[in-house]
């Protein structure tokens, strides 16, 4: 019975300090750049911002194919690095790698492999776009086999072992071609779809998204004005569809491949001109890609240079320049996006003390660390202390640019009033009308502490000489303090009114006496009357220069023999 009670109240205390659950967010719910590309080649990304993140827009989407032979660590995560700095949102469409003619079909035990890598990434945003494959109703996108049964129950296992993982992977399925026959080479898409919601009803529960293929076909150049399946509006017969089938979700949609083919490709060539291309992007964007539920919208391709794709590609073949296109896109209005981010600062230190003293300036430092996924700098962010009355005056040193992992100094200039109060003060961060809160306390104001110092001069019982100095400096060997012309009573002096210190810190004290040997002692500071002791002085500083040195031998012959003995006994 003990045993029992003893495991039940470890199991709430462990649920009590278990960390929050975070899981994947409506992309819609937020200011969303709808606006992105596909690439096809990683190398390419960075040229990405200019066409994506244009008209004012940020964090638009860039779609990337990862293969299972690059799975690279170090690779992937500077090139999230990238697009973190870059403001861009990745969609991963995962793929195997060719095996002859055809694309290996993906193992359910490869999806451990893909998860464990994938999981060990600090993704650039909250939400970990993930779309499983490439157009599995292409016999040849599916190891030369048509099989959407096979196809539902690998994407079942992989979205639900990533999302055992972390609930930030937000499960996309892949796109199918839209305009594909029923050939033995591939079938269409409806029956595609019917088999697998039958087969497999409850991916379509795990899911979060659907992936589309909304290619303007025939032969990639049909009028942007066309409707239904095999158009750029093949997305809306899809969750039509799916909707018969008995999917009741509303799923986001996530056009991660379209655009229209150009005549100018040296390899193959479309029946448009790169400027009309350039028109129909306009039209598309003033009409269907307004529609409430798209999410992402990523055209291929950004850049081609080679068969069987360049009559897709935006930028001309061997060359930095694009094809008309580019700039029609690029002036497309866009939103400035505010994709989520985790957000998570931690001090080495407190910034704030937890006593400070009543009218004093204090200019106080702190080692931060960013172990989230947004980029710390003085532009975005903006450091407040809430709780403190207008009778306190700070000023805040600019904050430091940190990418995740990297480590700086926040600095803050405070002065204090002469109320002796507690404060509940809060140290906060804010982005995007978000408060990220680092440090929580009450702060209280104490009167100025004093410090009782006990000294032996010489070998004297008593002693009070005059003309004392105390120097006090920080940690950083700063002088904060300068008392002259003390006088020692009985071997005791006291330094009262003591601001601009912090209870609790090590304070170097540093006391001269003339014709004695300076003294200095490491004291750390109580909240009322610190007592220390300082070990005894001797009398050897005949010069009374503050050291001991050849000099002071030669000023023993012209000293008084009864002063030298009078200091020392």
């Amino acid at each position: 019975m003990m045993f029992a009670i003893v495991f039940f109240i470890s199991i709430l205390l462990t649920s009590w300090n278990a960390p929050s659950v975070q899981a994947i967010y409506d992309p819609l719910s937020v200011p969303n750049n709808k606006y992105g590309i596909h690439v096809a080649d990683v190398n390419d990304i960075r040229d990405t911002t200019a066409l994506i993140n244009s008209t004012n827009g940020d964090w638009g989407y860039v779609t990337v194919v990862i293969e299972d032979k690059d799975r690279n660590q170090g690779k992937w995560q500077e090139i999230f690095n990238l697009m973190r700095r870059k403001h861009l949102i990745p969609i991963l469409r995962l793929a195997t790698h060719p095996e002859g003619d055809s694309w290996k079909i993906p193992t359910k035990d490869d999806a451990d492999k893909w998860v464990a890598f994938l999981n060990s990434l600090n993704w650039p945003i909250q939400n970990r776009y993930i779309t499983l494959f490439n157009e599995p109703n292409h016999s040849q996108e599916w190891g030369y086999t048509i099989d959407p049964e096979g196809y539902a129950d690998i994407a079942y296992t992989y979205a639900t072992k990533f999302k055992k993982a972390s609930p930030d992977f937000f499960i996309l399925p892949g796109g199918l071609d839209m305009s594909a026959s029923t050939d033995g080479e591939a079938l269409n898409a409806k029956d595609y779809l019917k088999r697998m919601v039958e087969s497999k009803p409850e991916l379509f529960d795990i899911i979060d998204g659907w992936t589309s293929h909304s290619y303007p076909n025939p032969a990639f150049s049909a009028s942007p004005y066309a409707t239904g399946k095999g158009t750029i509006q093949s997305f809306m017969w899809e969750i039509a569809y799916l909707k018969t089938l008995g999917v009741k979700k509303e799923l986001p949609i996530f056009i991660t491949e379209t655009g229209w083919t150009h005549n100018q490709g040296k390899y193959s060539r479309g029946s448009l001109s790169p400027e009309t291309v350039g028109d129909y992007l306009i039209i598309a964007s003033q009409s269907i890609w307004q529609h409430k539920q798209i999410v992402a919208i990523t055209p291929f391709v950004f850049s081609y240079q080679g068969a069987p794709f360049d009559h897709f590609s935006w930028k001309k073949l061997n060359s930095s320049e694009f094809y008309p296109q580019y700039a029609d896109y690029q002036r497309i209005t866009k939103v400035k996006g505010e994709p989520l981010q985790y957000e998570a600062y931690t001090f080495k230190n407190p910034l704030i003390p937890d006593q400070l003293v009543t009218s004093s300036t204090y200019t106080l430092t702190a080692e931060i660390t960013n172990k989230g996924q947004g980029i710390l700098d003085a532009q975005g962010y903006e450091l407040s202390i809430d709780g403190l009355t207008d009778a306190f005056q700070y000023v805040i040193d600019p904050l430091p640019t940190l990418e995740p992992g990297e480590t700086g100094l926040i600095s803050i200039h405070l002065k204090t009033p002469a109320e002796e109060k507690a404060y509940d003060i809060s140290v906060t961060l804010r982005h995007n009308r978000k408060d990220i809160v680092i440090e929580k306390k009450t702060l209280s104001l104490i009167p100025p502490p004093n410090i009782a110092m006990t000294m032996q001069f010489g070998w004297k019982k008593t002693a009070s000489p005059k003309g004392v100095k105390i120097l006090i400096y920080d940690s950083l060997d700063q002088l904060l303090h300068k008392f002259t012309d003390l006088s020692v009573e009985n071997n005791t002096l006291t330094i009262t009114g003591l601001h601009n210190m912090i209870p609790g810190r090590a304070y170097r004290i540093v006391v001269v006496a003339p014709y004695y040997l300076p003294r200095q002692q490491l004291v750390t500071l109580g909240d009322s009357t610190t007592t220390i002791s300082i070990r005894r002085f001797f009398p050897f500083d005949l010069n009374n220069d503050g050291a001991l040195t050849f000099f002071d031998v030669l000023f023993l012959f012209i000293t008084k023999p009864l002063d030298v003995i009078g200091r020392c006994f």
